[in-house]
């Protein structure tokens, strides 16, 4: 008796060209929705002249956000801790104070962001 080959089964040539229609088409998304993707990312468009492999540019989307994620919740902490000192009578607190503040979260991110 012979082995049933490793092989797809035999199929009708139409159906076979639908598949195979169907996974360029699947495949020419995916390559544009990683052309999308690279496209907004930062540090994706540096020195570098070779595009990003699509590992790399899945990897560098997942640490920006995480990035992001952080500073999101750094300035969440930062805004109630301002609301608390306003709101015990702290009133002498001033823009430029607070704009301090920010710019030393801002300048942590983007020292992390270049590690």
């Amino acid at each position: 008796m012979e082995k049933m080959s490793s092989k797809m089964p035999f199929t009708e040539p139409g159906v076979r060209l639908s598949i195979n229609l169907r996974e360029r088409c699947r495949m020419h998304d995916l390559n544009e929705a990683l052309d999308d993707l690279r496209a907004v990312i930062p540090y994706a468009h540096g020195g570098s002249v070779r595009k990003l492999s699509k590992i790399a540019t899945l990897l560098l989307a997942k640490n920006h956000i995480i990035m992001q994620a952080k500073a999101i919740e750094e300035l969440s902490v930062l805004v109630s801790q301002l609301k608390k000192k306003s709101a015990s009578g702290n009133e002498g607190l001033t823009v430029e104070s607070s704009n301090q503040e920010t710019s030393s979260v801002s300048s942590e991110e983007s020292n992390s962001a270049n590690s």
